[in-house]
């Protein structure tokens, strides 16, 4: 699932626009939200045709989402989606593929690559142009942002600061502080790793 913008594939969006004025079958309206006042019109086609920069045949599916909802003062605000996906689209799927798939890919972007190239990780730097080290250090990346989200949103810190530490980068300052600092001896070291705990996940 890609989001199709505006300015992308042009002969897709035209066979798109084509096609789905002789497919009105390929409709479905679903209500979602609180007490159901989100309305999503969900239309799609699939079997576009499609040949790549290097000249590979494809057959693409399109879906568009016209999504209403209220917004202030009572008004109604729509907002278009679109997606373009390898799926054979149904009326079966397109809920699913929608709001499952495309929707989440978007969170994905804009939650996950969006941190680790703004957030202080470096994704965007340049340290390499060696397609192995290059693959190296993305995975060793991702390992540190998982790492950090469970520190930030685990159990275990939260009873330690219950007031918070204030942002990420203060956090992020203080476990710096902590591994140049905190120095453990061994039977420290071993009366914590057999103590038994349970760390659990604010997910909210």
């Amino acid at each position: 699932m890609v989001v199709l913008q505006e300015a992308d594939l042009p002969s897709v969006h035209e066979e798109f626009n084509a096609l789905i004025q002789i497919t009105p079958e390929n409709h479905l309206c679903f209500r979602t939200g609180v007490q159901s006042k989100t309305v999503q019109n969900f239309r799609w086609v699939n079997d576009i045709a499609y040949v790549d920069s290097q000249h590979l045949d494809h057959a693409l599916a399109v879906i568009e989402c016209l999504e209403t909802k209220p917004v202030a003062d009572g008004q109604l605000k729509t907002t278009r989606f679109k997606w373009v996906t390898n799926f054979n689209v149904t009326k079966n799927k397109v809920i699913e593929l929608s709001n499952e798939g495309g929707r989440l890919r978007w969170k994905i972007e804009n939650e996950g690559f969006n941190v680790q190239k703004n957030g202080g990780y470096a994704l965007e730097h340049a340290y390499t142009e060696n397609p192995t080290s290059a693959q190296v250090f993305y995975l060793l990346l991702q390992i540190a942002h998982l790492l950090f989200q469970l520190v930030q949103y685990g159990s275990l810190f939260r009873t330690a600061f219950p007031a918070g530490v204030g942002s990420a980068k203060n956090l992020a300052l203080r476990l710096l502080e902590a591994w140049r600092n905190l120095r453990l001896n061994l039977a420290e070291i071993q009366a914590w790793l057999s103590a038994r705990r349970q760390i659990r996940l604010d997910t909210s």
